[in-house]
């Protein structure tokens, strides 16, 4: 239980400062590019609470997830291995869901998807080298 703790925590963390980097700084022009497809600064900031519970959920099971699955082989090798399909699993099809329904560039739904897949390697790699002593 400890581990899953600290993998959920330290996903987390990873998972909200990437977001950041991501979304307010690296596609900031794209977004400014096309303002009727986004709330307003100031409407993201009073529902923030919202992402930041459902980000916190999605670090849970991505840890969980992970500690349910993990085999004893290279930790490495399997944070990069997860990572690959749970981006197929939920970045993928959320990236190509929200070009169809809202008005987005295609450019902008490869860079979600490129960005996702770099954030989820990430976590991958964090929630791997946590669980790679299975015995402490």
């Amino acid at each position: 239980m400890k581990k899953l703790v600290m993998a959920t925590l330290a996903s987390y963390v990873a998972l909200m400062a990437t977001n950041y980097l991501v979304h307010s700084v690296l596609l900031a022009s794209d977004y400014a590019a096309i303002p009727a497809s986004h709330r307003s600064l100031e409407g993201i900031m009073h529902r923030f609470w919202a992402m930041a519970i459902g980000q916190l959920f999605f670090a849970a099971a991505f840890a969980y997830v992970y500690q349910r699955g993990a085999e004893s082989k290279s930790w490495l090798a399997q944070g990069i291995r997860y990572a690959f399909v749970i981006t197929f699993l939920t970045v993928v099809p959320y990236s190509l869901s929200e070009y169809v329904v809202y008005l987005v560039p295609y450019q902008l739904a490869i860079k979600w998807m490129v960005a996702g897949a770099i954030q989820l390697a990430i976590m991958g790699l964090i929630v791997a080298a946590i669980y790679k002593d299975r015995s402490a």
